[in-house]
């Protein structure tokens, strides 16, 4: 029977990180797509082509979510979200992800089929925070293997044991031989082998997994496999938010509130550079250097407090003229931004989340009126030292 289509409501994403999986919540956009580089062969004496001849894939995952707390985060960079570091956690810290997107049956509570992307590596993302708008968090992962299929994809998770882990189901053996998508231990990565496991290494016997490094922390395993019985459940947080409008975002630069801000825009990049090797098929990983993180502040433009703030680091600058952007900042400006939970009503307030910047710069300005419209001053910064660290609570 062929199915009318796939409603939101059917599709869901989990997040394999370095250190659990995790139902990700709050989603409102998704997409994994596949580029496959190909050139085409031609010869001497034919009009036609030959054929053509293909490269490593480029798998690309991207999803938004509404921004209602530090779960996702957490499971990109491989934190516990019930304890997270009090000295809060850098971007540079975003890592290597599996990503599962199960899609449901329409009729029963079952799954429908199942898409597996492996060994993905988090390259950018975007905080976005607006007046009149939910704020959102933005994620871009790229690796290059995905696979679709028919039955489910199963996560374990153990926490126990040292080399030798007993599987909840029995794997379905991939087309490549293999037995398992994924391992992770403690972090990393590992390689399958057929014989015995050595360092870098795990086997499959039957249910039995093998690793050749003890676990110290958590190992994860992820594979296909037929469980029976219906399995589908239902995306559902209720401690989180429902969501964060404006009302319920500070914004302050240099330790300043600032008034009537419109919109505040944070975006990074970790400037990953895909490695590979001869004699494989798959990019071997992603090496990340120095981040960019940058970003646009706009306000309504009223008096020239947050100008003097931003080119001296004193909204009370005793200076009559000022250069935006202009000679070198003398002393450091950090951006804060604080997110309250909206069903907090004490005076003051649940801080659910701080994204910080240490240092930021104006690298561009623009000022604009409108006809029957306010004026308003848009500022274009970037990090002077490429941090940008996430708090749960307050910094």
């Amino acid at each position: 029977m062929t199915h009318l289509a796939i409603p939101s409501k059917e599709a869901q994403l989990r997040i394999v990180g370095p250190r659990d999986h995790f139902t990700a919540s709050r989603i409102q956009r998704l997409n994994l797509g596949a580029d496959y580089p190909s050139t085409d062969v031609d010869e001497l004496g034919n009009p036609l082509h030959v054929g053509n001849v293909k490269d490593i894939p480029n798998i690309t995952l991207s999803f938004s979510a509404f921004d209602v707390g530090i779960k996702i985060f957490s499971a990109l960079t491989g934190q516990n979200a019930v304890s997270y570091p009090e000295a809060g956690v850098d971007i540079s810290n975003l890592s290597e992800i599996d990503a599962i997107i199960y899609i449901k049956d329409p009729d029963v509570t079952d799954y429908l089929k199942t898409i597996h992307a492996r060994k993905l590596q988090i390259r950018d993302f975007s905080f976005s925070y607006s007046v009149d708008a939910e704020s959102t968090e933005d994620y871009t992962a790229v690796g290059s293997k995905r696979r679709y299929f028919k039955n489910d994809v199963v996560v374990d998770k153990f926490t126990t044991g040292t080399t030798s882990f007993t599987l909840s189901e029995t794997p379905i053996e991939l087309k490549n031989g293999e037995k398992l998508l994924s391992v992770i231990l403690d972090g990393d990565y590992l390689t399958e082998t057929s014989g015995v496991a050595a360092t870098g290494e795990y086997s499959v016997s039957g249910t039995t997994l093998t690793t050749g490094d003890s676990r110290t922390l958590q190992v994860l395993a992820v594979y296909h496999a037929n469980p029976a019985g219906t399995n589908w459940s239902d995306v559902s947080d209720s401690l989180l938010p429902v969501a964060i409008r404006g009302r319920d975002v500070d914004v302050e630069i240099g330790a300043n509130g600032i008034n009537r801000v419109q919109s505040v825009t944070i975006n990074g990049n970790l400037n990953t550079e895909p490695v590979k090797e001869m004699g494989n098929r798959n990019i071997v990983g992603y090496q990340s250097q120095v981040p960019t993180v940058e970003g646009t502040i706009t306000v309504l433009d009223t008096d020239i407090e947050l100008i003097a703030l931003l080119v001296t680091g004193d909204p009370d600058s005793a200076d009559t003229e000022f250069d935006v952007g202009d000679g070198c900042t003398a002393v450091d400006i950090a951006l804060e931004i604080k997110i309250y939970d909206p069903c907090d009503t004490t005076v003051s307030g649940v801080l659910l989340k701080t994204v910080y910047i240490p240092t930021i710069e104006v690298v561009g300005d623009s000022f604009v009126s409108n006809v029957n419209s306010n004026a308003t001053y848009s500022f274009n910064y970037k990090s002077s030292d490429a941090q940008c660290i996430i708090y749960s609570g307050a910094r």
